[in-house]
């Protein structure tokens, strides 16, 4: 199959947001690939926004609904687990965030698609409009646009070190094989994303940003803007994981995390003299020796560092014993 397509919401906030849910979710439906599954994901939401949402798809789509204490990295690698088990294995995994919004190119889930069958990508962004995260990863003014800095005549590949907001996102089903789930889930606040370009390069993958796909993130700074926020589960902040794990800063300042040539945050010196950055904020430059001119790493250390740190053991989570409940649809 092409495109497991896993909408992500959180009802931790109280906020009863099912008109939007359902209006983001018929921007993916109308999108012109057939071949694709889409999983409404919601974690520790009210019956009430189940019954409104399933009574406008009912079995257009499917539903994965737990009510365990989880951050949305462990809701959606759970979620995109359950939908293999149910519909095999498929060419890429989106995470679409609750607050984002398909455009009316209808065709954009198939650029997306055809990039991913592309082995060299392991990690294809559509371009986000708001809160990107751009010039803060990729070292330009906060008034310019991407494309204007870097030209738009081709995907835009992101530079090791560097990444891009998570807010939409299709994943690679070499890095679900590889890894047994696609997004790293040590994490349960910010920073994710500081592995993304690590995580593909373990596998001699890229992460790209397309060209020509863009969505909508957030309607306006009104209510429905960053719709559920953060799950708070386990508070908003950088570098927070999951209960029983090492710290980010015992797994960064390691020594096997140096010598593999991981890094993280490297945002942080570029930032010591615009910000307020906190003395305690961990980061770590990689090093460019561990990678090959392709940016790829040189042997399977950095993979089997990410694969022990960065994905939960199931000592301390195991999926197969998160109590869910999964209603599949068509």
């Amino acid at each position: 199959m092409s495109l497991m397509v896993v909408y992500n919401v959180c009802g931790l906030s109280g906020k009863e947001n099912s008109s939007t849910y359902i209006e983001h979710l018929n921007s993916i439906l109308k999108q012109n690939l057939d071949d694709k599954k889409v999983i409404f994901s919601g974690c520790l939401i009210s019956k009430q926004t189940f019954e409104n949402v399933y009574k406008v798809f009912k079995n257009e789509i499917s539903y994965y609904l737990t009510n365990e204490q989880l951050a949305v990295n462990q809701s959606f690698n759970h979620a995109v687990l359950c939908g293999i088990k149910e519909f095999g294995e498929f060419d890429g995994y989106v995470y679409v965030a609750s607050d984002v919004k398909f455009t009316d190119d209808l065709d954009s889930l198939t650029k997306l698609h055809n990039r991913i069958l592309n082995k060299e990508n392991g990690i294809v962004s559509p371009e986000i409009d708001r809160d990107n995260g751009y010039y803060w990863w990729f070292d330009f003014e906060e008034s310019e646009n991407i494309w204007d800095v870097f030209g738009r005549e081709k995907d835009f590949v992101v530079p090791l070190g560097s990444t891009a907001n998570l807010h939409c996102a299709v994943f690679s089903n070499k890095i679900v094989k590889e890894f047994g789930r696609p997004l790293p889930d040590v994490f349960v606040s910010y920073c994710s994303e500081s592995s993304f370009s690590f995580l593909v390069a373990s596998v001699k993958q890229q992460f790209i940003i397309a060209n020509d796909v863009l969505c909508n993130h957030g309607v306006n700074d009104g209510p429905h803007h960053q719709l559920d926020g953060q799950t708070q589960v386990y508070g908003g902040g950088w570098d927070l994981v999951f209960p029983g794990c090492r710290s980010i800063k015992e797994i960064v300042e390691s020594d096997e995390a140096k010598q593999c040539g991981f890094g993280h945050e490297e945002w942080v010196p570029r930032f010591l003299h615009k910000m307020n950055v906190p003395n305690d904020k961990v980061y770590l430059m990689h090093d460019e020796k561990q990678f090959d001119e392709d940016n790829f790493s040189i042997d399977e250390r950095l993979k089997n560092f990410i694969k022990n740190n960065l994905f939960l053991d199931k000592s301390i989570l195991d999926y197969d014993t998160v109590v869910c409940k999964f209603i599949k649809g068509n």
